[in-house]
């Protein structure tokens, strides 16, 4: 659902020219005012007033009107740190043989056992490398206890990362398996620096909207900025998580809830966090959702339906149901199974239909069956359903889907205790996780959050605790709307986030509640058309999903 695009807009007394930039253009207008809008104000150093590195650090914020009533703050703060470097990482293997096996082709972790960690310390040695086996810890949280998670493998102290690599290429043909990092974004104590930008949205003054978009279809990727461009919106950034790899499900498809106009387009992480803006995102809810959805025939039998949207049997994030493998529950960056789904495609899906082993049946603007077979349908016919399904629903749709006869798809969201959650036709959803602050406090779980996986410390240490990009939505005492957006991964520009930082973060911008959005790469803000931060991806912009919109009055 495309809103109408509109160039040219003004804002205040400053012109919004929607232009289409390149990474390096936006990287020139960074940590900077945001090009095309008028400065407002400026603090010099403001010491303390974002929870980053010690106390003393100098502070710059600077703000500008995006329009009435939308304030754009860009905080830096910090400076690079001597006490930070570039060094390698090696990869421990995950085998239980103690020595682990010397194969170059062994599957490895950056985080291991203590045992495995000195053994590859000792493979080091016997190839003439000094390595250190260094415990990694994890603050405690809400349901993940304080304490040593694993140990790392690392070597070198090297001033640039160009020296770095020629080292880790050096040790990648002696058979090992390195990683060159900063030491800056391991999320331990550093001085910066730090470049944090906040969108503020108040609806006292501002006439507009703030809505979720996909844009003009839920599949396929496109940039924050084309988003923007496309729906005419002052300001966006990225929205929530969703699917890059084709093995994954259809790229761009979304990982989780969307709700757009009212409508429900997407299944849920059953289960995680997702950000309600109703009425335009006037009013912001936190909450868990669950959502189910049914087939309803002509005699009001009912057939449980698994996706919306989605590829049948490929669940990106989990979340789903008991026959799910490997987990029912939230399981970020990873994609569950289920052999045997069925999963409803409606117009607004847009992309060329999954196809594959199974049944499938085409449903016409009223619901009626108007072809059923195999899975070779490419599109949604104009206002219909294509129904999808696979292994032991194949069966049960070959059997029910008959032409002439009609089916309707019922939906429902429901909050915890199994409330529903209902919709008006100003209310959207964005999905994201987890959540960081709870009535003004910073709460945050992520093993309820999916964040923690079984054997697999690596992936918290590289999620959780490491510095990375992050975007995060929330409200404030006020009821102002906030949307903010950390650079990282970027050792002179910006360290970016640990997920505690970002919590902190949030709550010293006034948040009383927030959420994590998608990050790293995805991680940008958009200004007048215009991305105004540095990603952190080498190419550049990184296409997406989605995008929470900041939208101009339509009246």
């Amino acid at each position: 659902m495309k809103h109408g695009v509109r160039r040219g807009w003004l804002a205040g007394a400053a012109a919004l020219t929607l232009l289409s930039t390149t990474g390096t253009a936006a990287r020139a207008a960074t940590p900077g005012t945001a090009p095309g809008l008028a400065e407002t104000g400026r603090s010099a150093t403001n010491p303390g007033s974002l929870p980053l590195g010690p106390a003393g650090l100098a502070e710059t914020r600077t703000t500008q009107d995006v329009a009435p009533g939308v304030t754009l703050t860009t905080i830096t703060r910090g400076r690079v740190s001597p006490d930070d470097y570039w060094t390698i990482e090696v990869g421990i293997p995950t085998s239980s043989d103690v020595p682990p096996s010397p194969d170059p082709d062994a599957v490895t972790a950056v985080l291991g056992t203590h045992s495995a960690a000195d053994a590859v310390v000792a493979q080091l040695s016997a190839a003439g490398w000094t390595g250190q086996a260094q415990p990694v810890s994890t603050p405690a949280f809400a349901d993940v206890k304080a304490g040593v998670i694993g140990y790392r493998v690392r070597v070198g102290r090297y001033a640039t990362q160009d020296a770095a690599n020629a080292a880790a290429k050096q040790l990648k043909a002696a058979r090992f398996k390195p990683s060159v990092v900063y030491t800056g974004f391991d999320g331990d104590s550093t001085t910066g620096p730090w470049v944090v930008r906040a969108l503020t949205i108040d609806f006292h003054r501002f006439r507009g909207s703030v809505a979720e978009s996909h844009d003009a279809t839920l599949a396929g990727r496109r940039t924050t900025t084309q988003i923007a461009q496309d729906t005419g919106a002052l300001a966006a950034v990225n929205g929530g998580f969703f699917v890059i790899s084709e093995n994954d499900g259809v790229p761009g498809d979304t990982a989780g809830i969307v709700v757009e106009h009212g409508r429900l387009l997407h299944d849920a992480t059953n289960g995680r966090v997702a950000a309600i803006l109703r009425d335009g995102g006037r009013r912001v809810e936190l909450k868990k959702l669950w959502t189910g959805i049914d087939l309803v025939d002509e005699h009001g039998r009912t057939h449980r339906v698994e996706g919306l949207n989605r590829t049948p049997g490929v669940i990106r994030d989990c979340g789903g149901d008991a026959e799910d493998s490997p987990t029912s529950l939230p399981r970020h960056d990873v994609t569950c199974t289920d052999p045997n789904e069925m999963a409803v495609f409606t117009p607004e899906f847009g992309g060329p239909l999954p196809t594959g082993p199974g049944t499938e049946a085409v449903l016409d603007a009223h619901g009626t069956v108007v072809s059923a077979g195999p899975r070779t349908t490419t599109s949604v016919p104009a206002g219909g359903q294509v129904i999808e399904a696979i292994g032991t629903e194949a069966s049960w749709l070959g059997e029910h889907a008959v032409v002439g006869h009609r089916l309707r798809l019922r939906t429902q969201i429901t909050g915890p205790g199994g409330r529903t959650v209902r919709f008006g036709p100003n209310d959207s959803v964005v999905n994201g996780g987890p959540q960081l602050v709870t009535d003004g406090r910073v709460a945050i779980a992520p093993q309820a959050d999916g964040l923690v996986h079984p054997d697999d410390p690596s992936f918290y240490y590289g999620w959780v605790l490491r510095r990375n990009p992050r975007t995060m939505i929330g409200t404030d005492r006020r009821g102002r709307l906030l949307l903010a957006e950390a650079d990282g991964r970027q050792a002179s520009l910006s360290q970016g986030l640990s997920i505690a930082e970002t919590g902190q973060v949030m709550k010293s911008l006034g948040a009383v509640q927030a959420m994590n959005l998608d990050g790293g790469g995805s991680s940008t803000m958009v200004v007048g058309g215009q991305m105004i931060n540095s990603p952190s991806d080498a190419t550049g912009q990184r296409p997406v999903g989605d995008a929470v919109v900041v939208l101009p009055s339509r009246r």
